[in-house]
């Protein structure tokens, strides 16, 4: 009879050699150096795509202000008054100057000066021409009477039909061609655009309006 408030010892059995015994959960570890490699794995892409964002979105801030500054000092030409107590060399002449000038006043934020963009001017006017092309360093106004294409060049050396004949260049086309240059300020992007000597990515936009 077992007596109440008295508990029997069970003895614990005894570990016998070569006994299956149960393995202690050994702590696990972070992954710490793992975790840093795949970090540096993925954020060096990451980056390379972020300067590039920002490099391709610069240069297209450029080629929206150049196209809106073309197209100003277009404008600007066409609406030049003919000066005719002067010959149609000069009137070219001082029709460019309109032209430089309203196109630099729509430069917005982009440098309108060297070696970003160079004019070759004279007391501040163009250089006068005689022929159907002026051309003042990254300014380039020419005159045709007809263009084949938007591409084609204005006027076409092998087609005489296209040469603008109008003393007052009234009716004909105006052409006006401004190039840019400028900074890559992301080194590893240049590498993969074409640039000039200097490292700079030059940008060239032309636009035809009527002369009135």
């Amino acid at each position: 009879m077992r007596m109440p408030g008295r508990h029997r010892l069970r003895p614990r059995p005894a570990v016998t050699a070569g006994a299956p015994t149960c393995p202690v959960p050994a702590p696990h570890g972070e992954p710490r150096g793992q975790a840093l490699v795949e970090f540096a794995v993925v954020l060096l892409p990451v980056l390379l795509i972020l300067v590039g964002i920002v490099q391709f979105g610069l240069l297209f801030g450029v080629n929206v202000s150049v196209t809106n500054a073309a197209r100003e000092g277009a404008r600007a030409g066409t609406i030049y008054v003919y000066d005719r107590d002067h010959d149609r060399s000069w009137n070219d002449g001082q029709r460019c100057t309109a032209v430089l000038t309203a196109a630099k006043n729509a430069f917005g934020l982009q440098s309108t000066s060297a070696p970003y963009f160079s004019v070759t001017t004279s007391g501040g006017v163009c250089s006068t021409s005689t022929g159907e092309t002026q051309a003042n360093g990254d300014l380039v106004i020419a005159y045709c009477a007809s263009m084949a294409t938007p591409d084609a060049p204005c006027p076409d050396s092998t087609d005489p039909s296209t040469t603008c004949t109008p003393e007052t260049r009234e009716g004909c086309l105006m052409q006006v061609s401004l190039t840019y240059r400028s900074d890559i300020v992301v080194p590893l992007i240049g590498a993969m655009l074409a640039t000039d000597s200097n490292g700079r990515f030059v940008q060239q936009v032309a636009v035809t309006m009527v002369v009135n």
